[in-house]
């Protein structure tokens, strides 16, 4: 189960939210999809009120700005405007009437991410997991490898999810189908066997013994125990 925060979009473009939702998941948000304003109100009514709101502008029925309109006087969470209008006009509008940022169909996902990320963390909302390996830890929230506390270089979300679904199942062999499930390759990484070097990258990358071959199997993660800590 995700333990990032929960992220409503409300886009009628199916394989557009598709996309944001696929992406969003495997850096460990939980993500709900509404097409209309009506069926945002429904999913808040079924799920509560979500940590960050993705809008679209163009919807059918009640247009994004009359739901911006009507939801602003009473949200404690950030809205991030997501519209294919780039307008100077459009987009001060948006954001008088009270979304927190605006960003321009089409865009990179990497850019959404940072974004949303940047807006939970100011609403206070942004959960940070750490995750400590031999020389490093990695923080998972900024998507960063950290020594002495600070950041040294970053990570892509493919290999964030990666990580995600290692250390979400420790001890447990998984194998290669299973391990494309939880983190899906970039376009050009489709067959289970590119899994095999997208691990080997990423244990060079972390400098860390910690995730294992099973031989004829898959691969294990065995959490890191600092020398001297554990039980006798």
């Amino acid at each position: 189960m995700a333990r990032g925060a929960f992220i409503a979009i409300v886009e009628d473009e199916a394989d557009l939210a598709d996309s944001y939702a696929e992406y969003l998941t495997a850096l460990g948000y939980r993500v709900a999809i509404a097409p209309t304003g009506a069926a945002f109100d429904a999913l808040v009514a079924e799920q509560g009120t979500p940590h960050l709101l993705v809008l679209d502008m163009n919807l059918p029925g009640e247009h994004g700005g009359g739901i911006l309109s009507r939801i602003v006087p009473n949200k404690d969470y950030p809205i991030l405007v997501a519209s294919a209008i780039d307008g100077a006009m459009e987009r001060v509008v948006a954001l008088e009437v009270g979304a927190d940022d605006y960003i321009v169909k089409p865009f990179e996902l990497r850019e959404l991410s940072a974004r949303i990320s940047g807006l939970l963390t100011r609403y206070g909302h942004a959960q940070r997991r750490l995750i400590r390996l031999e020389t490093v830890l990695v923080d998972l929230t900024s998507q960063k490898l950290l020594r002495d506390g600070q950041g040294i270089e970053s990570l892509g979300p493919g290999e964030i999810a990666l990580i995600r679904a290692f250390t979400d199942h420790p001890a447990q062999v998984l194998d290669r189908e299973t391990l494309l499930s939880l983190a899906p390759g970039e376009d050009d990484e489709v067959f289970d066997r590119a899994i095999d070097n997208r691990v080997s990258r990423l244990r060079r990358k972390l400098a860390t013994d910690t995730i294992r071959t099973a031989r004829g199997h898959g691969y294990v993660y065995e959490p890191f125990t600092p020398r001297g800590r554990g039980t006798a």
